[in-house]
């Protein structure tokens, strides 16, 4: 059987979840399967080297990496119009790793994996143009489907409720975790980190782009009740500007400047420093209004330190029994979780060996082998 997977998310230059899943599903597929072969393929003019990682990393005759140097919104234009033959040839089975916006023409199997669907459930959050575009793409993407893949059974229910997809064609498929956050780092190492981002006290933790889904502005109110209380910590919020980022500076310029000195916004930060960020962090907090899967709270388990997050969405059911869970929506549930971390030892501890034990139920050997399980079921 050929399979084609597109490559395209982890041919960016900054590489994010969508990138990293790509990257760790091939390496796992090519681990686990010799029986069937795969043409991965992409377009990128920036990153066309990074095929030669995946060339390094991906030691097996069964796989082939097929990238243009072409822009990759220009091929995803095309493709609107031609069959995805015409670029990269014929397959028995595709599959699109990201929200597809190129799978209407094709004579293969199509298996599509929707990492979320926000676009629909928070249009407000997105720009006119992005929520109507995915709309139309995603519409047709999933009439097309054999099989979808959906990161998470809260984002299975999303896309029976808000694109009437039939259950039987969805497949769950958890993520994996990534392997920088098995690295154990020197204090020199772990020091120069620290200063890079200015942090000198005991800090609290939040990964996430900034955008309204993530509950920033939420999370800086209550840092602010909480520094009532206490002021030997600071917040650490780690994430690059997203859609209507303004708000969330103008809420942070309003914060007085003796509790804005303890806020720390890094912007995007490489993996090897954010696995240190983790480490070293006291508390780590991720109130998103939604998320499709919610990796930031394994990869904070992960690394030992106790978690508070959401109650609604995709996140309970990654937490577990392993996070205090909140109201994303209430500012002084999220404040008093962080101060009932703060004061209660026994209480963290718990949840750090509940954490490490949770992470053991995701790797990416699970994710290659339920994702060749539904390639199989297309044969």
């Amino acid at each position: 059987m050929k399979i084609g997977i597109d490559i395209t998310p982890f041919l960016k230059k900054r590489k994010t979840g969508i990138s990293w899943y790509t990257y760790y599903l091939i390496k796992n597929l090519a681990k686990i399967d010799r029986e069937n072969f795969y043409i991965l393929f992409g377009c990128s003019i920036k990153n066309f080297k990074d095929r030669f990682l995946l060339k390094k990393e991906i030691l097996s005759e069964n796989f082939n990496i097929d990238v243009k140097m072409l822009s990759s919104n220009l091929i995803s234009s095309l493709l609107l119009f031609f069959p995805i033959e015409f670029i990269h040839g014929k397959f028995d089975i595709i599959h699109i790793l990201i929200h597809p916006y190129y799978c209407l023409h094709l004579s293969g199997k199509l298996v599509i994996t929707f990492h979320d669907i926000a676009h629909l459930i928070f249009p407000e959050m997105f720009s006119l143009f992005e929520v109507e575009t995915f709309k139309f793409a995603a519409k047709r993407a999933v009439k097309k489907a054999d099989r979808i893949i959906a990161v998470s059974e809260s984002t299975k229910n999303d896309l029976i409720k808000y694109l009437n997809v039939k259950p039987d064609k969805i497949r769950v498929i958890h993520l994996g975790l990534y392997d920088f956050f098995y690295e154990i780092f020197d204090e020199d190492m772990i020091e120069k980190v620290k200063l890079k981002y200015g942090i000198r006290k005991k800090y609290i933790l939040s990964v996430g782009t900034i955008e309204p889904k993530k509950n920033h502005i939420r999370l800086l109110n209550a840092f602010v009740k909480i520094k009532e209380k206490i002021n030997d910590y600071q917040l650490i919020i780690c994430g690059k500007p997203g859609w209507k980022f303004r708000e969330f500076y103008k809420r942070l310029s309003e914060i007085n400047d003796k509790i804005r000195k303890d806020i720390i916004v890094t912007n995007y930060v490489p993996l090897r420093d954010l696995t240190i960020l983790y480490k070293e962090a006291d508390i780590f907090t991720f109130p998103s209004l939604y998320e499709g899967f919610g990796l930031p709270i394994l990869e904070a388990m992960k690394c030992g330190i106790p978690v508070i997050t959401s109650n609604i969405s995709s996140m309970p059911e990654v937490a577990g029994d392993a996070a205090l869970l909140i109201n994303p929506e209430d500012e002084d549930d999220i404040a008093n979780a962080i101060l009932k971390l703060i004061e209660d030892k026994e209480l963290r501890e718990n949840l750090i060996k509940k954490g490490l034990e949770r992470v053991r139920l995701f790797t990416w050997e699970n994710t290659a082998k339920k994702t060749l399980k539904v390639y199989k079921e297309l044969i």
